[in-house]
This record gives C-alpha cells, sequence and structure tokens, in this order.
C-alpha cells in the first residue's frame, strides 16, 4: 500500500510568475511548494495555494470543465488549461512553471487583459451576412456534409491559448491570430452567408499567408481543432479560386515548380548529377544504385531528397549517403526527382500539382512492387506532404499506394532496433548543440524523441535541452518568400533564445529551418551584428561521426 501511496502522491514546487502593476516595478517568480495526488488539476494546485498559503494569489476560474476557458495559462512556456492539466503530467525536475498568457496586457499575477484577443474576433465579422435583394434560399439549403464542415470548428471557446502561442504573433502584432482566423472559416464556408468571397479577400489582407503552418495552435488548442490543414489550407485553396492568392512572391515560386520541376532553381550540379559512375535502369527507371561496401546489403531503400537538398545542400545528401554506405545500406536514387507538391498544398494552389504527384507515385510504386518499398526522405516538408497529404491525393486521382514514406533519422532508429546501425563506430564530435525540432517532423507524427535520441548517442555530444517552447523558424508554409521580414524576425528569435542557452549552435534535420537560419545569421551580420552562432546539419553532423566528412 505504501507503494501505491508513492505512486499516487508526490510534492513539487509549483512556481508562479507574480505581478501587480500596482505595488510592483516588474514581475517576480514565486515558489509554493505542494503535496498532490492523481487527479489534481493545475487549478486546484492554484486554488489550494491561495486558500492555504497566499491569499492575493489571482487568477481565472469557472466552470473547471474544460468549456468555459477561463482559467487558460502558459505551463511550462505552453499554453493550456489549467483545469484540464493534471499536475502530475507537467512536473519537470520537480518544479511546474505557471504564467500568465502572453501577447497580452497583465493585470494581475494570472489574469491578462483578453480585449485584443476578443478585437481579433471583432475584426472578421463573427456573424451571418445576409443578402436580402436574393431571394432566400430553399428549404434544406445547408446539408449534412455542410453542418460537418461548420461544426469542425465550432468547439472553439475563445480561451486564447492558440492566439498565446501563436509565433507570427510574437513578431508582428498585426496578425489576426487562429481564433479569428477560425471563426472567419466558420461563416465562410456556411451556405447561407452572402459575404463568404469577401471574407476571403479580407483574411489575405489581414494575414492568411503569414501563418507559417508550424500548427504550435493546434498544440495549445484544449478542443484539438485542425487548424493548419482543415482551416488555414482550406481557405488559401478557397483564396486561390477566388483569384485573391496565393502572394505574388508564391506565384513566382509556384511558376519555378512548374517550369523547372523543383521549388528552387538549378544554380550548381545537383545531388543527382554527381556520381554518373553509379547510373543505371531499375525496371524503367533511370537511377543511381550506390553499393560501396563489399558483401550483400543489409537493405535497400530509395533515397528522395527534395528540391533543396537536391539543388542547394549537395553536401547534406552525400552526407546521407555515407551513413546508409557505413551500414551497408544499399541506395537506389531515381535521377528524375521532381517537387513532392508541398508549396502547392501550402499556399492553396492544389489543383496544379497533379503531374508531380502522379510522376512520384509512378516512381515510387515500381520500386515498391519490385522489392524496394521503402522511401526515404530526408526534407521535413515532403515527409509532411508524402505521409498526410498522399494518401488522399491517391484516393482522389484513383492511384495505387504500395510503398512505405519513412524519415531517414526515423529509418534509423528502425535500423538501431535491429542491430543493424553500427553506433560502436560513432566517433566523438565535440559540439555543445541545441536540437531544433522541425514542425513538418512534427506534422509527419514523428517525436522529437527520435532525433534527440540518435544525437546523444554521439560520443562528446553534448545537447542542451530547455523546456518546449515552440519556436518558429519562421521559412514554412510560404511565409520566407511572402513575408522575408516576419521569417527572419522568427529565425533570428530561435537563435537568440538558444545562444542564451552557451550553445554553439542549432542542429536540425530540415532544409527549409536550415536556410531560415542562415539568412537570419547573414542579416545579422549585414546589420553590423555578427551572431558568432553556427547552424548545424544533423546528416552531416552523424557523417563525421561515422568518420566521412562533407563540405
Amino acid at each position: 500500500m505504501e507503494d501505491m501511496k508513492e505512486i499516487r502522491e508526490m510534492k513539487a514546487i509549483i512556481r508562479i510568475l507574480r505581478f501587480n502593476p500596482d505595488i510592483d516595478e516588474k514581475p517576480y517568480y514565486q515558489d509554493f511548494e505542494l503535496e498532490f495526488g492523481s487527479g489534481t488539476t493545475i487549478l486546484d494546485c492554484l486554488i489550494n495555494i491561495k486558500d492555504n498559503q497566499e491569499g492575493s494569489l489571482t487568477f481565472r476560474r469557472s466552470c473547471r470543465s474544460g468549456i468555459c476557458g477561463s482559467c487558460s495559462v502558459r505551463i511550462n512556456h505552453r499554453a493550456m488549461l489549467a483545469c484540464k492539466t493534471q499536475a502530475m503530467d507537467v512536473v519537470k525536475n520537480g518544479v511546474v512553471l505557471v504564467e500568465p498568457l502572453v501577447h497580452l496586457r497583465t493585470i494581475k499575477d494570472l489574469v491578462v487583459d483578453l480585449e485584443p484577443f476578443y478585437n481579433t474576433i471583432e475584426q472578421v465579422h463573427p456573424w451571418l451576412i445576409t443578402d436580402h435583394t436574393v431571394k432566400e434560399k430553399e428549404e434544406g439549403a445547408v446539408t449534412p456534409a455542410d453542418v460537418e464542415l461548420l461544426g469542425s470548428v465550432d468547439d472553439c471557446i475563445f480561451c486564447g491559448a492558440c492566439y498565446s502561442d501563436c509565433n507570427v504573433i510574437d513578431v508582428d502584432r498585426s496578425f489576426l491570430g487562429p481564433s479569428a482566423i477560425a471563426k472567419s472559416f466558420r461563416f465562410t464556408v456556411d451556405p447561407r452567408d452572402s459575404a463568404g468571397d469577401e471574407r476571403i479577400r479580407q483574411l489575405v489582407e489581414q494575414g492568411l499567408y503569414k501563418c507559417p503552418v508550424d500548427q504550435e495552435c493546434e498544440i495549445a488548442c484544449p478542443k484539438g481543432l485542425s487548424l493548419r490543414r482543415d482551416i488555414i489550407e482550406y481557405l488559401r485553396c478557397g483564396a486561390v479560386a477566388n483569384e485573391v492568392g496565393p502572394m505574388p512572391a508564391h506565384k513566382r515560386l509556384i511558376m519555378s515548380v512548374l517550369d523547372t520541376g523543383a521549388s528552387v532553381p538549378v544554380t550548381t550540379t545537383q545531388a543527382v548529377d554527381e556520381y554518373p559512375e553509379y547510373e543505371c535502369d531499375f525496371h524503367g527507371i533511370h537511377e543511381l544504385y550506390i553499393k560501396k561496401f563489399e558483401g550483400e546489403p543489409v537493405a535497400e531503400v530509395v533515397l528522395f531528397f527534395g528540391c533543396i537538398i537536391n539543388r542547394r545542400q549537395q553536401d547534406t545528401a552525400a552526407a546521407i549517403i555515407n551513413i546508409f554506405q557505413h551500414n551497408n545500406v544499399a541506395v537506389h536514387i531515381p535521377k528524375k526527382q521532381v517537387c513532392c507538391g508541398s508549396p502547392f498544398m501550402r499556399v492553396g494552389m492544389r489543383d496544379a500539382m497533379k503531374p508531380f504527384v502522379t510522376q512520384n507515385f509512378e516512381i515510387f510504386n515500381t520500386y515498391a512492387i519490385h522489392g524496394v518499398p521503402h522511401i526515404l526522405t530526408s526534407c521535413s516538408g515532403c515527409n509532411s506532404t508524402f505521409r498526410h497529404d498522399y494518401p488522399g491525393l491517391a484516393r482522389e486521382y484513383g492511384l495505387d499506394f504500395d510503398f512505405q514514406i519513412v524519415d531517414v533519422g526515423e529509418y534509423m532508429t528502425m535500423m538501431e532496433a535491429d542491430g543493424n546501425l553500427r553506433l560502436e563506430d560513432l566517433k566523438p564530435v565535440n559540439m555543445r548543440a541545441m536540437y531544433h525540432y522541425p514542425c513538418h517532423i512534427r506534422a509527419s507524427e514523428l517525436d522529437e524523441s527520435i532525433y534527440v535520441d540518435l544525437i546523444r548517442k554521439i560520443p562528446d555530444m553534448e545537447l542542451v535541452q530547455v523546456p518546449s517552447s515552440g519556436l518558429c523558424c519562421g521559412g514554412g508554409g510560404g511565409v520566407r518568400a511572402a513575408y522575408p521580414d516576419v521569417s527572419d524576425k522568427l529565425s533570428i528569435r530561435r537563435m537568440e533564445v538558444a545562444k542564451e542557452e552557451g550553445v554553439d549552435g542549432l542542429l536540425t534535420n530540415c532544409p527549409f529551418c536550415i536556410l531560415s537560419f542562415e539568412r537570419g545569421l547573414e542579416l545579422m551580420r549585414e546589420l553590423g551584428e555578427p551572431m558568432e552562432f553556427g547552424i548545424f546539419d544533423f546528416y552531416k553532423v552523424f557523417s563525421r561521426a561515422f568518420g566521412e566528412e562533407v563540405g
């Protein structure tokens, strides 16, 4: 029974950011020691503290059932409902950090002024607008499908959690924020509303394309709304249909894809053209088949580099090849690699991507039916598109889906589980770095721990981890193309936060993140404020650890 008590009860520090503008010069943290058990929520802890330790502590609460949204606060740097958050689940090293929502003025302690948040909702005219000059629609005009679509956002309780955790609002207060966009969506898709087209035009003007689709809002949302794909990208498709989107920079990007087959033009030799001695044919596919080691391979895989790595980050491609050669994995690399289609999906030009999708399906299915089913992606954006968008597109286009999409890091973990990753060969890499978790990797539902655990296998590698704050590189969703100032501010902010931890740099496995961070560093140099900070490629670091330097 004593063991059960130890499991069900614990003691921890509830560290609360307090501020009373009437008497305090600046906010300060105050610690409260509490003993609590399973089933105790953070709201229970706050009530306990107010009743028994500090009566002046101020916070909001009402329903205690996750319905009203009143108790929304930041817990360990993430916006959550205090009434729905189990205290035991959020204790980190004996401490739970509780702070007020950000982007809003603190009235006292954990109570913030929500008026600016409510104003964003008001800006999108959250009510039905009816044109009385048009004959009233027949009864039954609202179909069950309409009701289902409308219901996808009706769970929003206006708690402000998404507004608080939105990265864009951190650097651009003119951005409406996720909740307001979701509310606009609710009326835009209502067949009874006569202002749908105008609503979309206004949304584009108010920053619909400023969202980097990093999904921080979805993590914060206590109701689990699918804000990225079901709302943001749906509205962007509507903007394109109504010829008010995408942004001019996006149109130029899409034209580049249509003209060259990739999201960036060829400026140097493509990675797929750097190994002519390995060119061959695989059942009608012109490919590279690379096997530099003796003996039979432990596996064969297909590498899909993606536009950026193939055309701009060829050293990364070489590093990935090195990793697999060192571990006796033979690689097939189709020479005719075209865009995965992610740029089309992200900016709303979904209908234009079909030729790229069908070509990739043809290639991938050919490999799969001839015994090589694993298609490995080294770009997080490609991985997310293949895993989440391609299944639906396959059904829509009537295509077979015989292959399996796997991220390179994910496959390395699979090899480790099978005893095929030669970890004993890893050489020391003297580096103190922080891992940057790409939003597209998270969108692929691949956990950060996959990459953190791999990095920690490298001798002498010191990986500094801090409580997740969800900071974004600013490169996703077309933001880097259309709103470079927003992208630059986000990338610089991310690096500044990491630098405060005393690391050598950020280590990541996303080519878009790397481009954004390198652009931020270049901008700081141009401003005469160099950061003296490194950006490290996950694959190049591993290639180096296996004894193969590139670049």
